[in-house]
């Protein structure tokens, strides 16, 4: 039985500052295909850097009904909304209610084609360097906010019945390459804990 992964997600999806690795998606990739117990696997990087939530859901069925085949064990990883956060003008770049409708429905759209549906919660921030943010000083993003936003994701899942992993505690931002987006190190840490839930439903 061939196996197909398939990540939605931004900038940290597509992997960026992992100048070792390119990403824990890539990390992923190649777990999976230096795995001999699993055969016939495909890792889809669909991470765009910049896009928000409401961007990935404009997408989410075209990309996947390229790349879900009916004779698969198929899963949709989303690891989206950290950009949706980003305070610009005193203002959260996406209010709350506009989020959770994403969130839902990035979900129910995931579940039209997967067998297995993750959604990867959101990472901190070294605010010392991202309020602002160095990168584009018309940006910030804060622990608060984004906790509060992970919160919605986490409560979400569990209405809808899907995998959530909790990652914002996991990597730390103090070692991020610019205060938000992770280095290799934390990529390295992002693939090990998507890895494991990747074994679930592979059942190894």
């Amino acid at each position: 039985m061939r196996n197909k992964i398939v990540v939605f997600g931004d900038s940290i999806t597509f992997g960026a500052w992992d100048k070792e690795c390119g990403g824990w998606v890539n990390r992923l990739r190649l777990s999976v295909d230096n795995d001999k117990r699993i055969e016939k696997s495909h890792v889809f990087n669909m991470g765009i850097s910049g896009q928000v939530t409401e961007e990935i859901l404009d997408r989410i069925d075209d990309e996947c009904a390229r790349r879900i085949r009916e004779d698969a064990i198929n899963t949709v990883i989303l690891a989206a909304g950290i950009n949706d956060t980003q305070i610009i003008k005193g203002e959260i770049r996406v209010p709350e209610p506009d989020f959770m409708f994403n969130v839902r429905s990035l979900i129910r759209h995931a579940k039209r084609y997967a067998d297995n549906v993750l959604y990867v919660g959101l990472t901190s921030v070294d605010e010392s360097r991202t309020n602002p943010w160095a990168g584009d000083r018309s940006k910030s993003w804060r622990n608060e906010i984004i906790g509060r936003y992970d919160r919605i994701i986490e409560k979400i899942c569990a209405e809808e019945d899907v995998d959530y992993l909790r990652v914002f505690d996991l990597t730390d931002p103090l070692s991020n390459y610019d205060g938000l987006h992770p280095a290799a190190d934390g990529h390295r840490q992002l693939a090990e804990a998507v890895r494991s839930r990747i074994d679930k439903y592979l059942g190894l």
